[in-house]
């Protein structure tokens, strides 16, 4: 059975050692970065910062292909909004369509931007165990004052979790509920309006008996949103403070170009 995207792989690598607060830090500043950069050559350095990381992290390229593949046609449909509807030098005549040069840079460079964020989420993902995220979602947002907005900092990081585990639960149904449909007759390929309906009410119609049976399961284990211990004790390591200090100097380096 193929792995769910964004799932964990177990592994002894650099990346897989560091603290689960440094790379849910990293993964923010790169985010930032891949949106603030402008020209394609620092796109360029980020997408090789990427290849350098997944070499040390040892991970199969096929997990990062597994997060792209569902986003692919978000991105194209991206791309070509902007190839077509910037408006520019016109770089061909397709009737009433006229893409343009500014268009096709904006549409690179916002694909490009969107590849990158899914890549270095599921690098973080693949290299961190689920219940180390929780735990370092929870110690990040425990100094703030959330008791104010009527919750703490245990019932974010639960549903922050939950939502994490919950995605590849997602895409795993929705192959499942192709292939129910497929075995009924339908063809997706004939008619896509047809299709989008006999895939998209079953389909929320399991995810909400999957929510329906883990409130129960919680309920019934007693869960409560108060502080709770945990299996992993985080504690900063001077390669986090290192590999946080190497980030900030690679993000301002980067922006300055």
């Amino acid at each position: 059975m193929q792995e769910p995207v964004f799932s964990y792989v177990p592994g002894v690598s650099f990346l897989h050692t560091l603290d689960p607060r440094t790379k849910l830090v990293s993964v923010m500043l790169l985010g930032i970065l891949a949106f603030r950069t402008e020209s394609f050559f620092g796109i360029g350095v980020l997408f090789a910062f990427f290849f350098a990381l997944t070499s040390f992290s040892g991970l199969p390229a096929r997990v990062f292909f597994r997060a792209v593949r569902p986003m692919m046609l978000f991105i194209i449909f991206i791309f070509f909004a902007q190839l077509f509807f910037t408006e520019g030098r016109a770089l061909a005549s397709l009737g009433v369509l006229h893409p343009s040069v500014e268009g096709l840079q904006n549409g690179l460079r916002l694909s490009a931007r969107f590849i990158l964020l899914l890549l270095f989420a599921a690098l973080m993902t693949a290299s961190t165990d689920p219940s180390a995220i929780t735990c370092g979602i929870e110690r990040m947002l425990r100094p703030l004052p959330l008791r104010w907005l009527g919750v703490n900092s245990f019932e974010l990081a639960t549903m922050m979790n939950l939502s994490i585990a919950f995605l590849p639960l997602l895409f795993e149904r929705v192959e499942r509920t192709k292939a129910a449909q497929a075995s009924r007759g339908m063809y997706f390929g004939r008619n896509p309006f047809h299709s989008v309906p006999a895939l998209a009410i079953p389909l929320i119609r399991g995810v909400v008996r999957d929510a329906e049976e883990l409130a129960l399961a919680m309920e019934s284990r007693g869960y409560k949103g108060t502080r709770r211990t945990s299996m992993h004790e985080l504690l900063m390591q001077k390669r986090d403070w290192a590999s946080l200090f190497a980030l900030v100097f690679f993000t301002v380096l980067i922006l300055k170009f």
